[in-house]
C-alpha cells in the first residue's frame, strides 16, 4: 500500500523563501539535478516538474518518504506537486541552476531534508530479476514503428531502478514472462535460483487521439501511453503490487519519426513523458521494497554451518544475523509447504559478493536444518 502523504507548501513559494547555506547543517543539505521537456512552450510547468524530480532525487540520498503526485492521479500520469511525509520536513530549497536545452529544462537545487527517524534497515538489496517488459499494443506500434519499444523501454527502467531503488539488487533478462505463468512451481524454482521478486511490466496502450495541430502546420496527433506493472514475491507466491500508469503527448504523423532505440526517440516530448512513467515505476518499486526482509534458501549445511546465495552485493556484512525458517513439504504434494519458525539464531562469518556462511554463536547444532530451508534477514 502507499503511504499517506501530506503536501507542503506550494512549491512556488517555497522556492521564494530561500535562504543562505547553514554550514552547522551541512548533513542534512543534498544536491541533486532534475530535468523535464517543455510541452507546448509551457517554460514554468516543465520548471516545476524539473524542481520535483531534482528533489525526488535528493529525498533518496536523506533516507525521506518524498515523492510527487505525478506519479498516479486516477491512474494519469500529470501533475507535479511535491508532497513529504509527515515525519519528515523539507525546510528550504536552493535553486542553483537552470538550463535549457533541447526542449529540456534542467535544475540543480539543494534542499535541506530533515528525514524522518527509519522504520526499517535501508542496507539490504532485495534480489529482483526484471524480464522483458511484453509490447501487448502491438497493432498501435504500427506509428512510428515502435515494435521494440518493449525492449527499449526495459533499458530505461532498468536505469530508473538502478538510480532510484537502491532496495532492489537488479538481475535484467532478456526473457519474456507474463503474471499468468507463475504458479507455485514456477515461483519456487525462482526462488530457488535467489530471485525473491520479479518484475513484470505491460504496455497496453501506444494509441493515436485527436489532431493537435492547425491545417496549415505540419500533423500532430496526442498519442497515448500505458504500462501496467506486476511485482511478484517468489517467496509468497502472490502478486505484491499491482500498478497501471496512463499518459500521453503529441506525435508527429510523418514518415520517419526516431527509433525507439535513440536518444532523439527519448528526448521527443513523447519519448520523455515514457520516461517520467518508467521514473515514477522505479520510485514505486522502491517503495514497495525498502522495508522487506532479505529471505534466501540455505545452499549446503557443513560443519554446524549453513551457505547462503546472498553476498556483499546484497548489502550483507560479516556479524548481521540471520532467522532460521524451517521448510516441510507434503509428501503427496511438494506445492503444499509449512514454514516453521526456528529459535536459532546464526551470525554470518565470511561474506563474498554472492554468497555467505553463517554459524551459531551459542555453539548450536544444526543437525535438523537442511538445504532448502530459508533464512531471514530482516532490517535493524
Amino acid at each position: 500500500m502507499r503511504n499517506t502523504l501530506r503536501a507542503l507548501r506550494p512549491l512556488s513559494l517555497l522556492l521564494l523563501s530561500l535562504s543562505l547555506y547553514s554550514a552547522s547543517a551541512d548533513a542534512n543539505w543534498y544536491e541533486a539535478t532534475g530535468q523535464a521537456p517543455i510541452e507546448r512552450g509551457d517554460i514554468n510547468a516543465a520548471r516545476q516538474a524539473a524542481i520535483a524530480d531534482a528533489l525526488q532525487r535528493a529525498s533518496l540520498f536523506a533516507g525521506a518518504k518524498i515523492q510527487s503526485e505525478q506519479q498516479v492521479i486516477q491512474g494519469i500520469l500529470q501533475h507535479h506537486q511535491v508532497t513529504l511525509s509527515s515525519a519528515a520536513e523539507l525546510k528550504q530549497v536552493q535553486l542553483l541552476s537552470e538550463t535549457h536545452s533541447q526542449n529540456q529544462v534542467s535544475i540543480t537545487l539543494r534542499a535541506h531534508i530533515i528525514a524522518e527517524a527509519s522504520r526499517c534497515s535501508l542496507q539490504h538489496r532485495a534480489p529482483l530479476q526484471l524480464p522483458t517488459i511484453q509490447l501487448a499494443a502491438r497493432q498501435d506500434a504500427i506509428h512510428g514503428q515502435l515494435f521494440q519499444l518493449g525492449e527499449h523501454s526495459t533499458r530505461q527502467l532498468a536505469r530508473h531502478l538502478r538510480d532510484f531503488a537502491p532496495a532492489a539488487r537488479l538481475e535484467v533478462t532478456e526473457q519474456l514472462m507474463l503474471p499468468e505463468q507463475l504458479n507455485a512451481e514456477v515461483a519456487d524454482a525462482l526462488f530457488a535460483d535467489g530471485q525473491q521478486f520479479i518484475l513484470l511490466a505491460s504496455i497496453n496502450d501506444l494509441s493515436l487521439g485527436r489532431k493537435l495541430s492547425k491545417f496549415w502546420q505540419s500533423d500532430n496527433y496526442e498519442r497515448f501511453f500505458a504500462l501496467e506493472l506486476w511485482l511478484y514475491d517468489t517467496y509468497q507466491r502472490e502478486i505484491s503490487f499491482q500498478q497501471e500508469y496512463r499518459t500521453g503527448s503529441q506525435w508527429p504523423q510523418q514518415q520517419a519519426t526516431p527509433a525507439s532505440h535513440s536518444m532523439a526517440f527519448w528526448q521527443m516530448p513523447y519519448g520523455q513523458k515514457i520516461d517520467q512513467v518508467l521514473r515514477a515505476a522505479a520510485l514505486d518499486i522502491q517503495q514497495q521494497l525498502q522495508c522487506q526482509p532479505l529471505l534466501t534458501q540455505i545452499r549446503q549445511v557443513r560443519q554446524q554451518q549453513i551457505e547462503i546465495g546472498l553476498g556483499s552485493s546484497h548489502g550483507l556484512k560479516v556479524g548481521d544475523q540471520v532467522q532460521l525458517i524451517q521448510v516441510q513439504r507434503d509428501p503427496q504434494d511438494s506445492r503444499i509447504r509449512r514454514l516453521i519458525h526456528s529459535p536459532v539464531k546464526l551470525t554470518l562469518t565470511e561474506v563474498t559478493p554472492d554468497s555467505a556462511w553463517a554459524a551459531s554463536t551459542a555453539q548450536q547444532l544444526l543437525n535438523h536444518i537442511q538445504p532448502g530451508d530459508i533464512v531471514s534477514l530482516a532490517g535493524q
